[in-house]
């Protein structure tokens, strides 16, 4: 079938509904697609962190009935008068901050974390404390953040610690590093961090289950790094931001709301229930999860049971992916027996979201709520 296509800003649309990225010179497309392989590939080093530390260890406007959605770095926009961008959340005006040190900071583990005097020489083991780090004027302080560590862009600058899988972080090129601060997450590296503090290395351990989470880690790695006021500033804008995605989409919202699928993994069938930051961030773009009633963060479910549920729409994390990735995706969900079923599959409301900006829990988590709410309520944001 030969597709015609409109224009709408940073996308092109097809009159299917399909979302084309222009790129940001708005008129090629931002980088090679990757193929289904190389995505996998790519998502799985990533997911096996997510998983391992519970919380990622931790279209524009136009729908219409078949359509699949790829969405892509820009996200959902909406008039810049009702809707802060969220795609330069992640900077905050940075000047210089008088604190005092030594500081104390509460951890994810429960430790009092001393420094002595500001870090100049801070490790990142974690995206999305990278991202939060940079945000919050740190960045000139870093000397190495791991290799899935890829935004900003200044991190190409750093120095990379390879990581093969997630137990692969070499104690030996840490130090090599000489650290005087690290900045992890939650309980996964409780082993690494206790061999780090033998040498007398300060650990911060912090893990974001929700946005309170969220906001703790930039008030808490703010002050470990001398950026109080920065990390204050940080959460102002966040909470603003989310509010703006409530506005925007608050006239068209409906008693029952749209039921929503977050597919985290497909063999086993994964999902995000309540208890994640991704759960909290269905429910702030106006949606219902059709899991709310599990207790794990990301638990295994059966597609019997999601078949039964129905979802209005299934929302699936992926590196960037084109018109052609989109089609593929939902022909094969209709060929899985009972999907075709299911409404989210009939209406083709099947929407890629790029799992960097959904999957981290950092900054630029607004991208991903934008996102979400573009996906479930197209006629709030409508053509610039």
């Amino acid at each position: 079938m030969t597709e015609n296509v409109v224009s709408c800003g940073m996308f092109v649309v097809g009159h299917s509904g399909l979302i084309y990225d222009r790129g940001w010179c708005g008129c090629s497309p931002r980088k090679e697609i990757e193929t289904e392989t190389d995505m996998k590939h790519q998502f799985e080093l990533k997911l096996i962190l997510l998983l391992l530390m519970l919380t990622w260890l931790a279209g524009c406007g136009t729908h219409e009935a078949g359509s699949v959605a790829s969405q892509t770095e820009q996200g959902a926009q909406a008039p810049a008068s009702e809707l802060p961008a969220a795609s330069e959340a992640t900077e905050v005006d940075v000047v210089a901050e008088a604190q005092s040190f030594p500081v104390t900071v509460k951890d994810y583990q429960g430790r009092d974390v001393t420094l002595a005097k500001q870090p100049r020489r801070i490790i990142s083991l974690l995206p999305s404390h990278t991202e939060t780090l940079f945000a919050l004027g740190a960045g000139e302080q870093m000397v190495g953040c791991t290799s899935l560590c890829n935004y900003p862009p200044e991190t190409e600058e750093l120095k990379q610690i390879a990581l093969a899988n997630p137990g692969s972080i070499s104690l030996e090129a840490l130090v090599a590093l000489q650290p005087d601060l690290i900045v992890t997450g939650g309980d996964y590296h409780r082993q690494l961090a206790a061999q780090l503090e033998t040498l007398k290395i300060p650990v911060l351990a912090l893990e974001s289950q929700s946005v309170a989470d969220i906001e703790k880690a930039m008030l808490g790695i703010g002050r470990a790094t001398g950026h109080p006021n920065q990390g204050q500033k940080l959460i102002a804008r966040l909470k603003q931001e989310i509010a703006g995605v409530q506005k925007q989409i608050k006239p068209f919202q409906k008693e029952e709301r749209p039921k929503v699928f977050y597919r985290v993994w497909d063999q086993p069938l994964m999902t995000a229930g309540p208890h994640s930051f991704i759960g909290e961030l269905i429910t702030l773009a106006g949606g219902e999860n059709v899991f709310a009633d599990v207790e794990p963060a990301y638990p295994q479910v059966s597609e019997e049971t999601l078949i039964l549920r129905n979802p209005d729409v299934i929302v699936l994390p992926r590196m960037k992916a084109g018109p052609s990735d989109a089609r593929e995706v939902l022909e094969k969900l209709r060929q899985r027996p009972g999907w075709s079923d299911m409404a989210a599959v009939k209406e083709g409301r099947v929407y890629l979201i790029e799992d960097d900006v959904i999957s981290r829990p950092g900054p630029r988590v607004v991208q991903g709520l934008q996102k979400l709410a573009q996906a479930l309520y197209p006629e709030a944001f409508p053509d610039p």
